[in-house]
């Protein structure tokens, strides 16, 4: 995303980034809570959801802007703007840092159903000079336009997402989405050859084995915290030298009470505030062997749910006001939010990629229903019809309703 233009304070790239740590552990419990499988893996992309979901909450107003700003930011709706361009900006800064020593890169677009939407000039604007977004208007019948979304996706993610649609309805009225692509080599490398089997015991106490790697490593080479509850190493990505400092880091946590669940941990970490195992630098020196699975792991979230358990509600009802984003006068809402996520790591790095796709289409209202008042007072017309058929069984002209009629009594007509 490429930097936004004037702000109206200070942007602030730590207080953006502990917002960020903050909503990623109340995102993950509210995805955690909402998924089937409870012994599943859980790995989400907050960061690359956040951006998708900006995207959309520019286009709203009303209370529905405010639900997604509060959720999204903790702020107001009047502060929106300010929040998605820092956003933005920490996008903009976090590339330029990692430039040269890993590969990172983040893409968003929309697609629009061109028999249905028009995108509103002002929104289409701010979504390309805020987002760098790419828009396309395209025949959401033509067969063809899911495989071009793909493409998009697969491209911007090194084909480690070859597919976020399966299909496009002709209700559906616009596509957005945020692609985020991740690949770095370790700083120190783990060697294959002490790469072995080893046991994993899963929730529940199901052990297994599983490719496993192995490192010592030397002071300085790793970064260890003796948390009360766990205990917590991260390993780096990126070259180190004089000229170059690693750019990119890997949390590993483990908690030191065996009975509990890692999801569960994990879950029980949301709050106001970052915990500090989250902390880019542990005090102290160490040195000693790190074990650590090869891991390759794809999951894809229906993340309405957990959105709407987090405090989005409106944004998927008839409730919803996106009257921004549209030059049409009827009503927008969401109607499918999906989040593909893939998460690699072996002995010479990791690759992870994260798509979050955003649905939209116009709400089927009724309309208020018309008051009438209608009085067959003069002669009308009557069909008696078969329904199924549509056969009219009797049909007539109506001036004389029955014999029991009488003249009526002279003078002014009742209620003149």
């Amino acid at each position: 995303m490429p930097k936004h233009s004037q702000q109206a304070q200070p942007f602030d790239k730590f207080e953006t980034a502990k917002k960020i740590n903050t909503l990623t552990l109340a995102f993950a419990k509210a995805v955690a809570q909402n998924q089937a499988d409870k012994s599943d893996n859980l790995v989400v992309s907050p960061y690359n959801a956040l951006t998708c979901l900006s995207m959309v909450a520019e286009g709203a107003a009303g209370n529905t802007r405010q639900e997604m700003a509060h959720t999204l930011f903790d702020a107001g709706s009047k502060n929106l703007d300010k929040e998605v361009a820092d956003l933005a900006q920490l996008n903009t800064d976090i590339l330029a840092a990692n430039q040269g020593q890993v590969e990172l890169k983040t893409a968003n677009g929309v697609w629009t159903n061109k028999e249905l939407m028009t995108l509103n000039q002002k929104y289409a604007t701010d979504l390309q000079k805020i987002f760098g977004a790419q828009i396309s208007e395209e025949d959401f019948s033509d067969p063809t336009v899911p495989g071009k979304i793909n493409a998009w996706a697969a491209q911007n993610t090194n084909n480690l997402i070859p597919a976020i649609v399966d299909r496009l309805d002709a209700s559906d009225s616009s596509v957005s989405a945020s692609a985020l692509y991740f690949k770095g080599k370790w700083t120190h490398q783990f060697d294959k050859k002490e790469t072995e089997e080893r046991g994993f015991t899963a929730d529940g106490g199901a052990e297994s084995l599983t490719p496993t790697m192995h490192k010592f490593f030397k002071e300085d080479q790793i970064q260890y915290q003796n948390g009360t509850d766990y205990e917590a190493v991260a390993l780096t990505y990126g070259q180190e030298s004089d000229e170059k400092s690693p750019t990119m880091r890997l949390v590993l946590v483990r908690p030191k009470d065996e009975s509990i669940s890692a999801r569960d941990w994990l879950t029980q970490q949301a709050g106001d505030a970052a915990p500090a195992w989250l902390k880019t630098h542990y005090s102290g020196s160490v040195q000693g062997t790190v074990e650590l699975p090869r891991l390759d792991i794809k999951q894809k979230h229906d993340l309405i749910p957990a959105l709407k358990d987090m405090g989005i509600r409106d944004a998927f009802t008839s409730a919803a006001d996106f009257s921004p984003m549209t030059a049409q006068s009827a009503k927008l809402c969401i109607s499918g939010v999906s989040h593909d996520v893939v998460f690699k790591t072996d002995e010479e790095g990791s690759e992870a990629a994260a798509v979050t796709t955003v649905r939209m289409r116009f709400t089927s209202v009724a309309p208020s229903p018309q008051t009438i008042d209608v009085k067959f007072d003069r002669s009308f017309v009557f069909a008696l019809q078969d329904i199924s058929s549509g056969a009219v069984i009797f049909a007539g002209a109506v001036n004389k309703p029955n014999g029991d009629m009488k003249p009526a009594a002279k003078g002014p007509k009742p209620g003149i």
